[in-house]
């Protein structure tokens, strides 16, 4: 509560932590905040509880997580200079734990939304994709990856992603019809495409 509202604690001022839009979405998200110490480990099951509880149900769901990179690209540090993904190190090992406690629970294919793609990138955020996707897939094999994009076109990191070693890749046709062709023409035979439409 106080991380979105602030408020007292121990008779001190905390202040909450800054909100702003999640793309152009009137949608509001806490924005992370990274130290040059940071530490990070898996606090919560949740992905893989509910992946359980729907196939008590007889049910075989998807898991969604938010991307690695895109999780990095969302923060801020507070230390000048300092960029977030070159945390990217010390954050994969806890992607590498969700997902293979996904693949123990029976989960063979989970969606990871990464829509920085849809922007443009330096190219330490390029490699950071790079990186990321080649040691997700390289530490837990049999899960089957479907990366996610939204809100605009891919443009120029189309090549990008269908480099990555994933199963498919999805596209908003919502908002950007005109990306259909150039990745029907360049898709891998080995990848498949999933489509957002009306």
């Amino acid at each position: 509560f106080l991380m979105a509202r602030g408020g007292q604690q121990n008779g001190q001022d905390v202040s909450a932590m800054e909100m702003t839009k999640w793309f152009d979405t009137n949608y509001h998200y806490i924005v992370p905040e990274f130290a040059t110490d940071q530490a990070f480990r898996l606090s919560s099951r949740k992905p893989v509880e509910e992946f359980l509880e729907a196939k008590q149900l007889g049910i075989h769901t998807r898991p969604v997580l938010l991307g690695p990179v895109s999780f990095l690209l969302s923060g801020k540090s507070q230390a000048e200079g300092f960029a977030p993904l070159s945390l990217l190190d010390r954050l994969l090992p806890v992607y590498v734990e969700i997902l293979q406690a996904l693949a123990n629970a029976g989960a063979d294919c989970v969606q990871i939304d990464e829509p920085f793609l849809v922007l443009e990138l330096s190219s330490d955020a390029q490699e950071a994709y790079r990186k990321a996707y080649a040691a997700l897939h390289d530490a837990v094999p049999g899960i089957n990856i479907v990366l996610t994009t939204y809100f605009g076109a891919l443009q120029e990191n189309l090549p990008l992603a269908l480099s990555l070693p994933i199963k498919a890749l999805h596209l908003d046709l919502v908002r950007s019809p005109q990306q259909l062709e150039p990745a029907l023409a360049a898709l891998p035979p080995t990848m498949s495409l999933s489509l957002g439409v009306v």
